[in-house]
């Protein structure tokens, strides 16, 4: 590429802070819009390949048992597992992160990008490392990784969303659509928290919170009206050897305007680790939630008259429940959640109140979800969206968190607002001790339609460091 050439490519982009929020504005071809992210953001994505993928070797051998060698092997091939399923456009990008970032003086190579955009594919693996092994060999000093042989995983609950429409939203009606990303403050990542603008020559304009190097993370919205989240949804079927929260976040943003193209991108799709995704179509104003493990899709929907939908982290396709039918996943998660018991409805809604189950994600929100979707009817507006994403009540113990006390285990004061306790790790050098802990990474309340948009990404839990508006439209009109 000349430097002429290179000039034009970068003059299309921009990094900068707005309202204390750093913002990354892309425009191009998937190549295109990785080489200006890398160009634009070398010595930040250097620091998540050199430093924070150390942080995630020592995330997975604490979690089998391994040492950091192994751990460092284990996460390698599966990357090259991951590797074949990727898009061509978002190899195309990645590509151009590594080109990009090499250009301006980084030290990266195209396998540490790879590498970096399956971190949390592998996250959502190793939060239970039971039941997927990445070439068979054993996990735990000479022995099969099994829950009789393996440390119990740390605290691992993340994520949360709901939606609501018409009459249950109040007001005028608007789709809204809110969610929490929650996920460990690893080395170097609370101060490179960021929200990208992209504009691809083909396919919707969009918005989404990442950090530097990633193509995506835990969805976003587009310019078409449609909005999508991600939530870890572990399965006993999970694998490598398909696309996972990155890609499909970027996937659906870039090209699906409603929720059947949604359904049809991961039926058509193969996909790795269980993961729940919630969309939403604020022009038709349809909702679902898309259970997926490698081997199953099962969608649920509203319940009939119901114009809200909402999600955490355990599966909630089970036969009977809330209106739904079809294949029941909650079956698939017995043993990942360690459920005693789901023979009935009743059965396996008290499973999931065990509080030392150290398994299972914090069901506690989705019934504390549902309590305030009611509670708020016809006032779910942006001012009680906020209250709803920031509470700090547990229906299970009826207690309230205190705002700066972590809860106690994964089932006990496990809120909305999430705050867990730190976790210590062992990394190589130069990262060594670090200790990290769970909590809302950044919070977003967004109108699709109109492209309106809350974000609050600046402390953790990031909704104590406040809410500040934005307009998707305006944003890619600077673009255009």
């Amino acid at each position: 590429m000349t430097g002429r050439a290179r000039n034009d490519l970068l003059n299309k982009a921009y990094f900068k802070e707005q309202k204390g929020i750093k913002i990354l504005h892309l425009k191009g071809s998937p190549y295109e819009m990785g080489y200006q992210h890398g160009h634009l953001l070398a010595a930040k994505i250097e620091l998540m390949v050199k430093r924070t993928l150390l942080a995630t070797a020592a995330y997975a051998a604490q979690q089998t048992g391994s040492d950091l060698e192994r751990a460092e092997e284990m996460i390698c091939i599966g990357q090259q597992k991951a590797e074949p399923f990727i898009p061509r456009e978002f190899k195309d990008e990645m590509r151009g992160i590594a080109d990009g970032a090499k250009d301006a003086g980084a030290d990266v190579t195209m396998q540490d990008i790879l590498l970096w955009n399956t971190n949390y594919d592998q996250w959502c693996i190793y939060a239970h490392p039971h039941y997927w092994q990445c070439d068979g060999k054993s996990n735990t000093h000479g022995k099969t990784n099994s829950k009789a042989n393996s440390p119990i995983p740390v605290t691992s609950g993340g994520c949360s969303s709901f939606c609501a429409w018409d009459e249950w939203a109040g007001g005028d009606g608007k789709l809204i659509f809110g969610k929490n990303e929650d996920n460990f403050n690893m080395p170097e990542q609370l101060d490179n928290r960021m929200m990208v603008i992209a504009d691809p020559d083909e396919g919707f304009g969009h918005a989404f919170m990442t950090y530097p190097g990633m193509i995506g993370l835990d969805g976003g919205l587009n310019e078409d009206g449609l909005e999508m989240m991600t939530q870890l949804n572990s399965m006993q079927d999970e694998s490598m050897q398909g696309c996972g929260i990155a890609i499909f976040t970027r996937y659906l943003l870039t090209h699906a305007g409603t929720v059947d193209d949604a359904i049809k991108i991961f039926r058509d799709t193969p996909r790795a680790a269980g993961i729940a995704y919630h969309v939403a179509d604020a022009k038709s104003k349809e909702a679902a939630v898309v259970e997926t493990s490698s081997k199953m899709v099962s969608v649920r929907y509203p319940m009939e008259n119901v114009k809200a939908l909402w999600q955490t982290n355990h599966s909630n396709c089970y036969p009977g429940w809330m209106g739904y039918s079809g294949y029941n996943m909650v079956a698939d998660q017995v043993k990942v959640n360690a459920l005693k018991d789901i023979s009935t409805i009743e059965n396996w809604q008290n499973s999931l109140k065990d509080p030392y189950n150290f398994y299972v994600q914090a069901p506690s929100r989705f019934e504390r979800y549902g309590q305030l979707i009611h509670q708020y009817y016809g006032r779910i507006n942006v001012e009680n969206a906020i209250k709803i994403l920031s509470d700090c009540y547990d229906p299970y113990t009826r207690m309230v968190r205190p705002i700066n006390f972590p809860s106690w285990t994964n089932n006990i004061l496990c809120t909305i607002c999430a705050l867990y306790p730190d976790f210590a790790y062992q990394a190589k050098e130069p990262v060594g001790k670090f200790k990290a802990h769970i909590a809302n990474m950044w919070s977003l309340i967004a109108y699709p339609e109109t492209g309106d948009l809350w974000l609050a990404i600046k402390d953790f839990p990031a909704q104590y460091g406040g809410y500040e508006y934005f307009n998707l439209r305006e944003m890619l009109s600077s673009l255009r």
